[in-house]
This record gives C-alpha cells, sequence and structure tokens, in this order.
C-alpha cells in the first residue's frame, strides 16, 4: 500500500502522539538516567534519589504539547523540555536540559581522569587551565563541596553547567537555580526569555541590562575562592532576563575557561581578538593571565552591537568604542572603561 505524502505525515503524528500518551514525562526522564548510569555508573548512582523527587514532582504537560515536543525534536535534535513542577513544589517552572554524548562509556574512574588530563586544550566546551598539579585544585576544591569525583571529572570532560552552576548560585552570581543533576539531563530554574527578544525593548531596560552585564562581566573575572571564570559564548541567546527580579540571568555555561589563580600564571593583560568574525581566541592567552579583560570585551561588543546600538548618546558611544577598541594609548585593559560605563549608564538611569 502506497501512501501519499500528506497521509504519511498523518500517520506519523498519530504514531507519535499514541507513543507520547504512553510515556509520562517522568519515565521519559527515569529513562535516560538509566541510559547514563550504563555510561558511568559511578559518575550518577549517587543522584539517583534527588532524581527521583524531581521526576514525581513533574507535572505531566498535555498529549498535544508532548506531541509538538516529539516533532520539534525530529527536526532539533537539542533536548530541552520547558517543565513544571506540581503545586507541592509551589508550581515552579523549570528547564531541562540534555547533553546528547553518546560513545563515551567509563566504568574506571582512573581512565576517566587520564582521560581529562591528556585531552587537548581546545577553544568551546570547557576548559580548565593547567596549574602543574596533578590532580587540579578545582577538583579538590568540589571534593570539599561534596561532589564525587567521578562526577566531577565526567562532567568536566564534557558539561560542567552542572556542577558550576551549582556553585555560582549558592556563591550568589546571576544564575539559575539548579534543581537536579541527573546524568546527562541538568534541571534549572526558568529565568526568562534571552536577550534575544529584547532588542528593541524600551530604552531604560536596555541601559539596566547594559548596567547588569558589565557588572556581570567584573563579577565572572574576580570570580570565586581564587578561580577566575571566562566565557567564551558571551552572547545574548545564552543569556535572559528575568522579569519578576528584573536581573539578567547566565543561562549556560557550558563553554568557559576557568583559571586557577591561586597558582601566579603571569602578568596581568588585555584580550587581543585573532582574525576572524565574532569572538575568536587562543586558549593560550586565557591561561596566561589572571585578569584577562577579555569578559568586558564580549560584555562591551554585546551592548555595542546589539542591545545599544540605536542609543544616540555621544558619551555612551565613544566609551563602548573605546572598550572594543582598546587602543594602547588610551586602554587600560578596558577595566577602567567598564567602570566608567557602569558609572554613566547609572546616570542615564537616573535622568
Amino acid at each position: 500500500m502506497h501512501l501519499s505524502p500528506g497521509h504519511l505525515r498523518i500517520v506519523l503524528i498519530l504514531a507519535l502522539l499514541q507513543d507520547l500518551q504512553v510515556k509520562p514525562q517522568k519515565d521519559i526522564f527515569r529513562a535516560h538516567l538509566e541510559r547514563d548510569l550504563q555510561l558511568c555508573p559511578a559518575c550518577f548512582a549517587g543522584q539517583r534519589w534527588q532524581c527521583e523527587e524531581i521526576f514525581e514532582a513533574i507535572a505531566e504537560p498535555s498529549d498535544w504539547s508532548k506531541l509538538l515536543k516529539g516533532i520539534a525534536l525530529l527536526i532539533d535534535r537539542r533536548e530541552i523540555y520547558f517543565l513544571q513542577l506540581n503545586e507541592r513544589h509551589q508550581a515552579a517552572q523549570l528547564v531541562a536540559k540534555r547533553d546528547a554524548i553518546g560513545g563515551h562509556s567509563y566504568r574506571n574512574m582512573g581512565i576517566l581522569r587520564e582521560a581529562f588530563l591528556e585531552m587537548e586544550e581546545r577553544p568551546g566546551g570547557f576548559q580548565l587551565c593547567r596549574s602543574g598539579f596533578r590532580t587540579p585544585r578545582f577538583v579538590s576544591y568540589l571534593e570539599q563541596r561534596g561532589h564525587e569525583a567521578a562526577t566531577i571529572w565526567y562532567y568536566m570532560m564534557h558539561s560542567i553547567t552542572p556542577l558550576l552552576m551549582q556553585e555560582l548560585f549558592l556563591r550568589g552570581f546571576p544564575v539559575p537555580r539548579s534543581y537536579a543533576a541527573c546524568g546527562l539531563t541538568h534541571f534549572q530554574a526558568y529565568a526568562g526569555r534571552t536577550l534575544v527578544h529584547y532588542a528593541t525593548a524600551g530604552e531604560n531596560l536596555r541601559l539596566e541590562m547594559a548596567r547588569q552585564l558589565l557588572q556581570l562581566s567584573l563579577k565572572l573575572t574576580f570570580g570565586f575562592a581564587d578561580f577566575r571564570i571566562f566565557l567564551t559564548d558571551f552572547t545574548a541567546d545564552n543569556l535572559a532576563f528575568d522579569e519578576a527580579s528584573q536581573s539578567v540571568i547566565l543561562i549556560d555555561l557550558d563553554s568557559v575557561v576557568l583559571v586557577d589563580a591561586a597558582v601566579p600564571l603571569g602578568d596581568a593583560q588585555k584580550y587581543e581578538p585573532l582574525p576572524g568574525d565574532g569572538f575568536t581566541f587562543d586558549v593560550k592567552s586565557f591561561c596566561g593571565g589572571q585578569q584577562l579583560d577579555a569578559n568586558v570585551y564580549q560584555a562591551c561588543l554585546l551592548l555595542k552591537d546589539f542591545l545599544l546600538r540605536d542609543l544616540a548618546n555621544g558619551r555612551l558611544e565613544m566609551l563602548l568604542e573605546q572598550c572594543v577598541r582598546c587602543d594602547d594609548a588610551t586602554c587600560d585593559m578596558r577595566f577602567q572603561q567598564a567602570y566608567d560605563l557602569i558609572k554613566l549608564l547609572g546616570e542615564l538611569l537616573g535622568s
């Protein structure tokens, strides 16, 4: 029997609907966790009890919502779920992000550890600057914070967000609350729409966002516990705006260079863009100085080219241009421009 393309689409939708009707959302996440446990039992076994609490608290979406998600996954393989917890959890809104890795199975923590230590420095993903210690201080720090060693090594290898997001939230950084890490699925609070949706928002709102972005760039650079954080994907779609708290929130931490500033790494230096479009960098330049101004550069670039590009203010335009260009004659590693911009934005908001 031959079906027309239209009939095939209907059959596909009905099949998806039938499949999704018999698979509650919580069972989908349980199945994901079981598969992840096969990849690395020592990494994720300790997460089961907390994950079960989250699975049970998920309010089941409508069949129509599940159908739309199933169809979306046929087009875009990134698994991002927008969820709601039940009333006992005050109907909190969550985002579940799943990293599809596949093929990387580790039965021995020693092998996992060696795989990370021997991994070449590379742009993109998580990069921990080498400090000369066989066990990096960041690993020891996270163990002291209660994380299992195998879990730390695995997330550093594949997706640092579940670990780093939780730590930054506890230390007062503007990131979403982490509810649970369940293998390769991370449940975090919904933080609002990304900054992409605010390109034409009111002037005062964008000025306030700009001020918070510059403050965030400095806060990340100064870091915590002598660890400095450099984002390598400081873009509008990795930042959200929580309208309830009027706060800019960093929602993705997968592309990060982490520097151990407790170890002397050389003189502070300004970021020099490599040839090419967008933000280009050499990992060694991040790891070679304790106060590289790359976060400030990216924040200024985002404001100049996106968030504040149509605002007519000569002083603001000049400071943003100086921050991005940062000529040797006028640039004090961009940090001074950041402080001047924060002060100016405050004056504009006050007036």
